[in-house]
Parts: C-alpha cells; sequence; structure tokens
C-alpha cells in the first residue's frame, strides 16, 4: 500500500484540465449509443459500453498528458578536501582516497566536482593555484562550492566538507551557507602517535588591560586528541605562577587561575605545555596602568572611615579623604579620581549641585561610586525623593513591615518674634509666617505617629516651655488634643536654643521607646555655650538630634554641627511653605524603621564579581539599614529578611555599588578580623571603577583569527563629549625584535581611526597612539601558527553546519548509494495510454459484430 501512495505522490498532470471532458464522455458513451443496442443481449451491451468508456477514459488521460516521477538516487556533489596546516600530508591523501572511493559508488547519472581550501578555495584540477598550507577558510570552500553546483532539479545538491572543522579566518561560516544546498562532513581520522602533538593550548586569555593591585584570571584552553599525559607551565613575566604533571583526556579542558598585577607598564602571561620533545605555547599581553585614584567622602572628621581607608590603601589603591562638604558643584572637578566612596553620609549634608556632581561623576564620565550605609545613610541619611536616590540600585524607602519599637519624638519650635514675619508662601498660603508653619509642621507630624510612640513639643524664645508634654499616644483622640496644644503656639522674644534641647534630652532620657529622636526648627542664632557636652551626653543615650534651618539668618553653621554630631539630619530651607513637607519626611524616615539591629547574617543571593574568590560563610553583621531593591540591579547579599546588604548596577556610563550596613566598624565590627575583608573592600571598589584607559582616547588593538591579521584603532571623543574628527592619528609599533615603525590611521567613522595591517613576526608587538597631545597604549601577541593550537574535530561547527543545511555525518563511502533527495528523470504516461486505447478499440469492434 505504501509503494501504491509512493507512486500516486510521484503523478503530476501537465494538463489537468483537460479531465473535466469526463464529464462529456460519460454521458455520451453511457446514453446514445445505448439507443442502438437495445436490441443486443444485456451482457453483451454491458461489455460493449465498458470498452467504450474505458477507451475514452484513457483517450482524456492522454490529453491530460500525465508524467511519473519516481523517487531515483542521483546526486550532484562538491568534495571540499582541507589541505591547511591543521591537517597533515596523511589526513589530505586519506581524504582524496575517501572522495575517489564515494565516487565509485555514486549511482549513475549524478555530478561531482573536488575543490581543495586552505586560505582560499579552488578546484583540485587547478593545480598552479594550489592553496596547500596556511589558515583554514570553510566559509570560502562553501561560496565556491556553492557556485559549482549545477542547478538541476533532476539531482540532490550536496557539499561534503572532509576538514577538521577548525576555522581560522573571520568569515563566519553559517552565513556562507548556499541556499538549498545540503552540507555534509567526514571526520578526519586521528593522527597517529608521534606525527603531530596529540595535545596543545588551544587559547591563553587574561585582560588586555589591568591596574596594579587588580585581581585578574588567567584562562588556559586545552585541546586533546589521545589521552595524554603532559607538563603545563604558566608565567607572570619571570615568575612562575603555575607548573604541574596534567592528565589530559580527549576534548577540551579549561584551566583558570587568578592573579594580581603588582607593577605598572607591559606584562606578559605566557602558558607552555610540553608532550615529550613537543612545546605549544602561547603568549597575551597585559598593560597594567597605575592603581586607581579613590576619593572617599564622609560626613564629618571622626573616625568611621579610618578602617576602610587603611584596607583600600593596602589593597594598592590610591586613596584620598574629604569631607562630603567639599564635594565640587561640577563633575569636571573630579576628573583626577576614577571613584568615590560615600561613607554614611546624610543627602542633606550634600547640596542639590553637590548630588548632581556625583551623579554626573557616574551618568556621564563613566566613573563609579560606592555608598556605605550606616545610621546617617539612605532612609535615616533622607536619601528618599533625591537625586542621589536615583543614583543607587536601592531604593531607600525601607520596606512597609510591621512596627518594629515605638518611637519618642521630641519638637522643639522657636517661637522667637522672627518667626512671626510673614513670607510670600504664593497663592496657596496667601502667605503665611514661619511660626504658622512650623505648628503646620508639627500637626502633621503628630498625625504620623503609631499608637504607643511618644509626642513631647516644646516651644521657646529666651525661655521655654511645654506646649505638648511628654504624652504616649494610645488613640486618635490623643493625636487630637496633642494637635489641639500645637495650635496654641504664640510668638515671643529672643532666641535661646540649648535650655530646650537639654530639656528635650532629660525627657528622652526618662521614655523607654528604643527609638528617640529630637527635632529642632529655628530661625536664629543663639550665644548659648556647652551644646558639646549635651551632645557627649546623647550619644551614648541613643538619642538622636535632627535641626532644621529657616532662612539665612539661622545659624547654619551650629545647626548643621548639631546635626551631624547629634547622628541625624541638618535641613536648610528659605521658603516657609517647605517646613511642613521637610518635618514630614523627617518624621516619615523616623517612623518606617529603617535601622534594623540584631545579628544579621549575609546570605549570597545572586553571583556577583564582587564575591568572586571569596569562600566560606561571611562574618555576621550588628545591624543595616533596611532598603527596598530596584528593577535590573543586581543583590549580590541579602539578609535573611531579603533586604538588601550589597547590590549593584550600571549606571549610565558608570556603575554605583550599595553597602547597607557599616564598614569595618559598628555593625561590622566583626569584619576586622576576617581575612578576606581586604579582598571584598577591594572587589567591591575596583568593580565600580571604570576600564583603565582614557575614556576620551580608547586604544584598540586586536589580532584576527588567523594570528596574523592585526586591527589597529583608536576611539577619540573631544571635553565635550563629541566625536573629534579629521585628525592625524599615528601608531608607533615596536616588533618582537625591537623595530618599530610608524603608521597612520586614517579615519573610518566618527571620532574612529582605524588600520588594518599584518604581523609578519612570532611574538609580542606594542603600541603607542598619538594623536596631538593625548597618547595611550597596548599590545598584542601573535603566535607561532594558529594552525598548531586545534587538534581533533571541531564537531560543533560541523554538526550546527549541517544540522542547518539539512546536511549529514557520512559515516563511509557506500553511503553514496542510498537514496538521494533528488528524483529520476520523469516518464510520460500519455504514449502508454495511447496505445492502450488503441489495443481496445479492435476489442469493441469484436463485440458488436458477435450482438
Amino acid at each position: 500500500m505504501s509503494q501504491f501512495w509512493l507512486v500516486v505522490q510521484s503523478l503530476k498532470l501537465e494538463h489537468a484540465v483537460s479531465l473535466w471532458l469526463l464529464t462529456l464522455a460519460v454521458p455520451l458513451v453511457l446514453l446514445v449509443p445505448r439507443l442502438r443496442l437495445r436490441q443486443t443481449a444485456h451482457p453483451l451491451q454491458a461489455a460493449i459500453l465498458a470498452v467504450r468508456l474505458v477507451v475514452s477514459g484513457l483517450l482524456i488521460l492522454a490529453l491530460a498528458e500525465p508524467r511519473l516521477r519516481p523517487p531515483g538516487q542521483a546526486r550532484a556533489m562538491v568534495f571540499a578536501i582541507d589541505v591547511s596546516d591543521s591537517t597533515t600530508p596523511d589526513q589530505q591523501q586519506w581524504a582524496r582516497a575517501w572522495v575517489q572511493q564515494t565516487k565509485q559508488q555514486l549511482p549513475p547519472g549524478s555530478w561531482t566536482d573536488t575543490l581543495e581550501f586552505a586560505s582560499s578555495a579552488q578546484r583540485a584540477a587547478d593545480t598552479a593555484l594550489s592553496p596547500a598550507g596556511g589558515s583554514t577558510d570553510i566559509a570560502a570552500a562553501l561560496h565556491l562550492a556553492g557556485t559549482l553546483l549545477p542547478r538541476d532539479s533532476n539531482a540532490a545538491p550536496e557539499i561534503v566538507l572532509l576538514t577538521d572543522g577548525w576555522q581560522t579566518t573571520a568569515n563566519p561560516p553559517l552565513d556562507a551557507l548556499p541556499p538549498g544546498v545540503a552540507v555534509s562532513f567526514v571526520a578526519l581520522p586521528q593522527l597517529a602517535p608521534g606525527i603531530r602533538a596529540a595535545a596543545v593550548i588551544h587559547t591563553l586569555s587574561a585582560p588586555p588591560v589591568a591596574r596594579v593591585g587588580d585581581t585578574f584570571d588567567i584562562i588556559v584552553d586545552l585541546q586533546a586528541a589521545l589521552p595524554v599525559d603532559a607538563q603545563l607551565r604558566v608565567w607572570l613575566d619571570q615568575t612562575v605562577v603555575a607548573s604541574g604533571p596534567m592528565h589530559l583526556q580527549p576534548g577540551d579542558t579549561r584551566i583558570s587561575f587568578t592573579q594580581r598585577a603588582d607593577i605598572a607598564g607591559f606584562s606578559e602571561v605566557r602558558a607552555d605545555l610540553q608532550l615529550g620533545s613537543d612545546v605549544s605555547r602561547l603568549i597575551s599581553p597585559i598593560v597594567v596602568k597605575p592603581a586607581g585614584r579613590v576619593l572617599v567622602l564622609q560626613d564629618d572628621a571622626n573616625t568611621q572611615a579610618d578602617a576602610l581607608v587603611t584596607v583600600l590603601g593596602n589593597e594598592g589603591l590610591v586613596v584620598e579623604r574629604r569631607s562630603a562638604a567639599s564635594v565640587p558643584p561640577s563633575a569636571s572637578a573630579l576628573g583626577d579620581f576614577d571613584g568615590v566612596v560615600l561613607v554614611n553620609t546624610a543627602a542633606t549634608s550634600l547640596s542639590l549641585d553637590q548630588q548632581r556632581t556625583l551623579v554626573s561623576f557616574v551618568q556621564d564620565m563613566g566613573r563609579g561610586v560606592l555608598v556605605i550605609g550606616g545610621s546617617r545613610a539612605f532612609s535615616p541619611g533622607g536619601y528618599q525623593g533625591t537625586v542621589l536616590d536615583d543614583l543607587l540600585p536601592v531604593s531607600s524607602e525601607p520596606p512597609i513591615e510591621p512596627q518594629q519599637g515605638s518611637l519618642a519624638l521630641f519638637l522643639v519650635i522657636d517661637r522667637s518674634g522672627s518667626m512671626d514675619i510673614l513670607t510670600g508662601g504664593g497663592s496657596a498660603t496667601g502667605g503665611a509666617s514661619k511660626l504658622a508653619m512650623a505648628r503646620e509642621a508639627a500637626i502633621e507630624a503628630a498625625g504620623l505617629l503609631q499608637p504607643q510612640d511618644t509626642i513631647g513639643v516644646i516651644s521657646f524664645d529666651t525661655s521655654f516651655q511645654w506646649v505638648v508634654p511628654p504624652t504616649r499616644l494610645s488613640s486618635p483622640d490623643d493625636v487630637k488634643r496633642a494637635q489641639a496644644q500645637i495650635a496654641t503656639i504664640k510668638p515671643g522674644g529672643g532666641t535661646s536654643i540649648l535650655p530646650p534641647l537639654e530639656a528635650a534630652f532629660q525627657a528622652a532620657l526618662q521614655n523607654g521607646a528604643p527609638l528617640k529622636h529630637i527635632i529642632l526648627l529655628t530661625d536664629g542664632e543663639s550665644n548659648d555655650r556647652g551644646y558639646e557636652d549635651l551632645l557627649a551626653r546623647m550619644q551614648p543615650a541613643r538619642v538622636t538630634l535632627s535641626t532644621l534651618a529657616i532662612g539665612s539668618d539661622a545659624d547654619t553653621r551650629l545647626l548643621s554641627n548639631l546635626a551631624r554630631l547629634g547622628g541625624g539630619r541638618y535641613y536648610f530651607t528659605e521658603r516657609s511653605t517647605q517646613i511642613p513637607r521637610i518635618a514630614s519626611k523627617e518624621t516619615t524616615i523616623l517612623t518606617r524603621n529603617a535601622v534594623v539591629e540584631g545579628r544579621v547574617a549575609p546570605v549570597v543571593a545572586e553571583p556577583s564579581p564582587i564575591l568572586r574568590s571569596i569562600s566560606g560563610d561571611l562574618p555576621a553583621l550588628g545591624g543595616y539599614v533596611a532598603t527596598t531593591r530596584k528593577e535590573r540591579a543586581i543583590t549580590a547579599l541579602e539578609t535573611e529578611r531579603g533586604h538588601p546588604l550589597l547590590a549593584h548596577w550600571q549606571f549610565g556610563l558608570g556603575r554605583v555599588v550599595a553597602w547597607t550596613s557599616d564598614a569595618q566598624q559598628g555593625w561590622a565590627s566583626a569584619w576586622q578580623n576576617w581575612s578576606d575583608a581586604g579582598h571584598f573592600w577591594s572587589q567591591a571598589v575596583r568593580w565600580s571603577l571604570p576600564a583603565p584607559v582614557r575614556s576620551d582616547f580608547q586604544p584598540f588593538a586586536q589580532v584576527g583569527p588567523d594570528g596574523r591579521q592585526v586591527t589597529l584603532s583608536i576611539e577619540s571623543l573631544g571635553d565635550d563629549g563629541h566625536f573629534v574628527d579629521l585628525q592625524d592619528t599615528r601608531a608607533t609599533v615596536l616588533g618582537p625584535d625591537g623595530t618599530a615603525r610608524e603608521v597612520t590611521l586614517p579615519q573610518t567613522a566618527p571620532g574612529v581611526y582605524t588600520l588594518d595591517t599584518r604581523a609578519t613576526q612570532t611574538g609580542t608587538y606594542r603600541v603607542l597612539f598619538k594623536q596631538g597631545s593625548r597618547e595611550e597604549v597596548a599590545a598584542f601577541s601573535t603566535p607561532d601558527s594558529i594552525e598548531q593550537h586545534s587538534v581533533g574535530l571541531n564537531r560543533a561547527l560541523l554538526e550546527s553546519l549541517a544540522r542547518t543545511s539539512g546536511g549529514q555525518e557520512w559515516p563511509n563511502p557506500t553511503a553514496a548509494a542510498r537514496p538521494a533527495n533528488g528524483q529520476a528523470p520523469a516518464i510520460d504516461l500519455w504514449p502508454w495510454l495511447l496505445l492502450a486505447a488503441l489495443v481496445l478499440l479492435p476489442a469493441d469492434v469484436f463485440i458488436r459484430r458477435r450482438s
């Protein structure tokens, strides 16, 4: 039955429309002659009609010109033999013999041709253009084979590659597949021992550029055709970093080593694989630039960053330490630094321009920032809603969670006469005094507190009084009563700040809430003495202080120092209408309980380069600032509650890292004795730093797949970030033999100058790029012969070609005798149908005469 359907499917009618004649022929045959045969016996009558129906049908089918295309075995084949340096003469001879045997197996009507290829391809008959030796260009072989194949529908087109599959030119073989042509392959036989090294170094990878103190990976890829024992040695300059025997199994083996760059200049990584007397060697040069320069910013001159600065210096970074207030208003003034570390610094300690400087430093200049937490960072530091918060890979808004303890909030409000001056607050307020806005701020703050929180409000001028005595809020009525009392504050006389602060502190001492905070709102100056003593007593009592300076007449220096030493935040505004918003923000920070204290175990959340080479558990922390993770950011470490501890992301051209706990002190004091602490902090900072090349003059030197083609390129930008065009750009290339030559790089794109050249010597080259007064260096290395660094069969590429094109792996020459995908020549059936009709006509005459 299957054979029948195969025949039916192979049948084709050239004029199928002729079959419509059957609708006329059947009635004419059955009705018209039947009138004349009424006297004829029924059996003879039926026989005559049957014969005439068959004859008519045969004639009509003959008019349709049916053709039969049965499956055939004809093939159209091009054999492509690899004669590059990666195949031996024995393998090439074996391939030629395999082709001859296969041709003898092909069915009649098949067509064949043979080409040989290395760095180019030509027909095997063109002996004058022999491509023997050199690199391997499978794409060139596929392109030539595709042009040689005849486009005959009677034969199945196919290209058969006899190669090891190691492409060593830049042309992708998959892009060269001829459409509608199957590409198959034949695996070349394994080399006999002793003919060629059975194991080689396939690739050696190291970063082209690094900084002093950077750790980097050296990756050695080995290939073996047979199980062998070999000796591997790896050098970094003159130092052996790895040496030992290795047993290699057939296939690929990857080995990696982590090393540190210690000296600026040109360095070389060299790997040797010795197998008997054969040595496979590759070299990878590294340009080592000076250590990164890092600016450490902190909120004050205390010792919070001391331990971190010492650790980073010991890890080879050049560290400079400044106050956060010294941040310039323009990012260009930070051009000498590769990165900034912000240590436990409140956003309110930075002006808007200074925050924008840090954003531009990362986003536009491509530099790095590491933000380290503490009691004055993230949410406690007032980061929410600032451009600094936009910069971070975490949101400073703490996650909404159940209240973790009550808050005792004390508001100390200036009621001096200057606070009653009307200000132009806009149409919304109709002009409101600073005192009116301060009352409104206090009323809103009271409304944000939770049950079991405590509120106390003091108003002061030259004296003070408790407007709202310390009151624990247990119901909405308590809140309403406190708000009504706040509304009664009236303006008074002068200003004396210290006594009301002392009173608020004493009240906080008597309160059992775990979080005790004072907010001071004033527009004046005070000649009081003794703030240092008060703040010294507040710190061990865990009472914090934030200040709001209203107007330029306020003692901004005093108030900023009070907030800094009091562990809170400092705010400044010249618009009274902003007072309620600032106070609400401050109260929200407090009521959200961003600070989480207690034993915290860091948990690895996502793979991160910052944690590279760090094994074992990280030391426990004593606390952190709760934040919310952002999309696109990598959360490398988190707490057991799922809060981010270490997160990082790409921001514009640069990178930002956030650490939500302390650094080497306070909450992270246990890290002082951790052996990997220096490694951790160094990697956190170094990951954020830009590549150690000039961002406005970036060099590029790359060796092509053939090991000889070299591309030299430079991308040039101006100070304004625009491409620099039409400049005289040159490169001085120092060869392995010490000779130097200067070449000109023509412009190939906006700001891009590129030259493709060839390296004739084996070894390391050094390149000096120069454009005007700007200079940069690079290095590259050329191998002895790229073809000698591959063994075995690149089955992945060959199977991909076969799978994509519908080809196969040919096991032996006899496989060519199997049916192909093509078809044999068509057979016309109409002559045979016409002959059958003519043969039946005498039968019709004979039957009629019998009637």
